[in-house]
């Protein structure tokens, strides 16, 4: 008996702490993130086109929204989407909502966030039928200059002042122990 017993408390203590660590990693990131996801309304040329169309005006909207106020946030992406849409003359509207989202994995060139729940905006351009569009709008990772997808130095520094030390290592290395860790991760978020 005492040989199966310790077997079995090792592994339940294993599986206890690599559950742990998911759950306070995904929720570090929960608390300090809050994700876009904007869907666009076909896939026709012209609606993907709209679809960047509103994500450079949300974005612009809220660049100086200096706070993690997900009211704030929701609604002005709302008003600066369907502002857009107007603009272009439209039949359609959209719709924001805040809540928690499947996101897939998602690299920002230098940060790669593991796929799982998350907190975010998601708003959606009339029916909502087209290919989608993901992001980190606050701290905002979503897009740069040059069209590549990065974190400068100010929204690194953000990072790393909010996100306890071992979640900011593990998004911001790329090696081969964290491609496992990001795989443990997911998994165990499949699995909730």
């Amino acid at each position: 008996m005492k040989k199966i017993l310790l077997p079995v408390i090792l592994l339940s203590a294993a599986v206890l702490s690599i559950v742990t660590y998911t759950h306070n990693v995904m929720e570090d990131l929960n608390r300090s993130l809050i994700r876009l996801h904007i869907i666009a309304e076909s896939d026709s040329l012209y609606d993907q086109r709209i679809k960047l169309a509103v994500r450079d005006e949300i974005l612009q909207a809220v660049k100086d929204i200096s706070a993690r106020d997900t009211v704030l946030f929701t609604h002005t992406a709302e008003d600066a989407a369907n502002s857009c849409l107007t603009r272009y003359g439209l039949p359609y509207s959209a719709h924001a909502e805040y809540g928690k989202f499947s996101f897939p994995r998602k690299s920002y060139k230098n940060i790669t966030l593991p796929a799982g729940e998350y907190y975010g905006i998601r708003v959606v351009l009339g029916s909502g039928s087209g290919h989608n569009w993901w992001c980190v709008m606050y701290p905002p990772l979503c897009v740069s200059d040059d069209g590549n997808v990065y974190a400068d130095e100010k929204t690194t520094a953000k990072l790393k002042n909010t996100l306890h030390s071992d979640t900011y290592k593990l998004i911001t290395k790329k090696n081969e122990e964290t491609e496992i860790r990001f795989r443990v991760l997911e998994f165990i978020n499949s699995l909730k």
